[in-house]
């Protein structure tokens, strides 16, 4: 349990950097890769299917928004189990899964990283790695408010290259009611089927929302900020979802968009332009959603040992100095640093989806749970129908990622 000579996490980050924040940890790299996917499994009707995911997303975005108000814990989903059905062993596996596919989420990013980065400079791959996980550790120890200045930093420049390709694409936006005449009707088999496996990858795209949550120790008027931050984040990377996504299918075709490696910098080539800009501002991006990763890993910890002992009293601690959980945020930067360096992460990350999943379903009913024991807290609430729709929809998902992967094998 909390001992009463620690410090406690300081409520510094306002309204305008937690909706940044928010944004970034929902845009991350997923829009600078996952784009090329889409496109190449629903073609022009690329868009529709980020409409479809975000609906799907809202349900369980608004739950998180609601629990949130109701349980202002750096721990999110840990806090929420424990809060709704009083076991402590199922919050503790939660937070542990959390906590895992931050890890996960974080090497595999900085992998990434490393790949596109040498696009630029051919640096050694490994020194590379274990310098970026120890800079963005770094930055989480030092304190919430400089770590959200950050995000909000790179969030902006991840945006401003996705303004970038609206402005190169914008010229072929009135092909698009000759493409659609050419395109198979949106009620074929074909058209379907591929805008339902869009949408099960664009669901993906979404998935960051509940990131923001576990800061809301340390966010100021969190009872307003956070709703807003959330609906911010989820209306704003709709927008560019759908915009940069019709701009990437009147540019290139549906192959090259799914064969591509970096599908947006191919568009930028596509018009005449060098794609080196457009590939520099999106490391920006894939640093910020590494770092978001960090942030939520160590205040699951910290949450886990001051509420539940279910991580060793050390790893809850908070900095006097810093107002962070130094010793948590450590330990998780020398796990990223060991995966990167010694296993192969792409296979792991595999498996974070369906863990997320899991987390967003127990979340949904446990906002259920709370609701039918007090319908009425103070600041934001949602209609019942909300969860209820989030959860069934999550197990949908998963059982649509099992059908996906027993298909592919």
């Amino acid at each position: 349990m909390n001992k009463s000579n620690d410090a406690e996490l300081k409520r510094s980050v306002p309204a305008p950097l937690l909706a940044l924040y928010g944004l970034g940890t929902i845009l991350g790299a997923g829009i600078y890769v996952l784009i090329g996917e889409i496109a190449g499994k629903a073609g022009i009707y690329a868009p529709l299917t980020f409409l479809l995911a975000s609906i799907v997303a809202a349900f369980t975005a608004f739950s998180f928004a609601e629990l949130a108000v109701r349980l202002p814990r750096s721990g999110g989903p840990v806090a929420y189990i424990s809060e709704a059905f009083g076991s402590r062993w199922l919050s503790i596996i939660t937070g542990w899964m959390i906590a895992a596919t931050g890890i996960v989420s974080a090497a595999t990013i900085t992998t990434g990283f490393a790949g596109y980065f040498q696009i630029f400079l051919s640096w050694p791959e490994l020194p590379l790695m274990i310098g970026l996980v120890l800079l963005l550790g770094g930055i989480a120890a030092v304190g919430m408010k400089g770590t959200a200045w950050f995000m909000a930093v790179t969030t902006l420049a991840g945006v401003s290259g996705l303004i970038i390709i609206l402005v190169v694409t914008a010229g072929n936006f009135s092909e698009l009611p000759g493409r659609l005449s050419e395109a198979p009707t949106l009620t074929s088999s074909s058209a379907l089927n591929g805008i339902l496996l869009g949408a099960f990858l664009a669901f993906y795209a979404f998935i960051g929302f509940e990131d923001i949550v576990h800061v809301s120790e340390e966010t100021k008027n969190v009872r307003k900020a956070m709703p807003l931050a959330i609906l911010f984040a989820l209306i704003v990377s709709l927008f560019f979802y759908i915009s940069v996504s019709m701009g990437t299918v009147l540019t290139l075709s549906a192959e090259a968009l799914a064969d591509s490696k970096a599908p947006l910098v191919d568009v930028m080539k596509a018009q005449g332009y060098s794609g080196n800009i457009l590939g520099a501002l999106s490391l920006f991006i894939i640093v910020n959603g590494a770092l978001a990763q960090i942030v939520m890993a160590s205040r699951v910890l910290h949450d886990m040992g001051k509420h539940l002992n279910g991580v060793p009293s050390w790893l809850s601690r908070i900095s006097r100095r810093t107002h962070t959980p130094l010793m948590a945020t450590l330990l998780i930067v020398l796990i990223i640093i060991l995966l990167v360096s010694l296993f192969p992460t792409e296979k792991l990350a595999q498996a974070t989806s369906f863990i997320v999943l899991m987390v967003f379903a127990l979340s949904n009913l446990a906002l259920i749970h709370l609701k039918n024991r007090s319908p009425t807290p103070v600041g934001f609430s949602v209609p019942i129908i909300v969860p209820y729709a989030g959860a069934i929809l999550c197990i949908l998902m998963i059982a649509g990622q099992f059908f996906v992967s027993f298909s592919a094998h």
